[in-house]
């Protein structure tokens, strides 16, 4: 939605001025003497610098959801996660039940799978419409795998920073 209020934006700025600044040289370029025509030649130079830089930064705006994955919205990103460009394919971490022991945000939460002493601790991030509950256990369908899609870094209760995987199940 974001998106298509800043091309309406965008084409609304383009329109406004095209048209002030033919209507600025067309009409009165009878009565302009040499100091004017300059003036209006130096502010559509600006305003035409002023489109460029707007386009490109509109441009990164649209194309920024190829460069990374988020885990969510923006209001409900999660600090501390690092992940992979799409095009990375992550390595497999586990094959075999997760259980979930906290939920971070609805569809994001520390995790562990195998026992001891081989568990793994892990980040399981969902997609928007996965919401995970305190305890769940998640089976791992024939096929696909929890792989890795970026780190996620905390604090112990202690003070120690640890890193652990970031997982989505693929």
């Amino acid at each position: 939605m974001k998106k298509i209020v800043s091309l309406i934006m965008f084409l609304n700025l383009i329109f406004c001025v095209g048209v002030f600044a033919e209507d600025k040289v067309n009409t009165d370029e009878d009565i302009l003497n040499k100091k004017e025509m300059e003036q209006a030649e130096k502010y559509i130079e600006e305003m035409t610098s002023f489109v460029e830089t707007f386009m490109n930064s509109f441009k990164n705006f649209v194309y920024q959801d190829e460069k990374q994955e988020t885990i969510n919205t923006d209001e409900k990103k999660l600090s501390g996660v690092t992940l992979f460009s799409k095009k990375k394919d992550g390595e497999v971490i586990t094959k075999e039940q997760i259980r979930i022991f906290q939920i971070l945000k609805p569809n994001t939460a520390l995790a562990k799978a195998g026992s001891f002493p081989n568990e793994k601790l892990m980040l399981l991030v969902g997609d928007d419409d996965d919401l995970y509950y305190d305890d769940q256990k998640i089976n791992i369908p024939e096929g696909k795998a929890a792989k890795q899609v970026g780190i996620y870094q905390y604090n112990t209760k202690s003070g120690e920073l640890k890193t652990i995987p970031a997982v989505k199940i693929k």
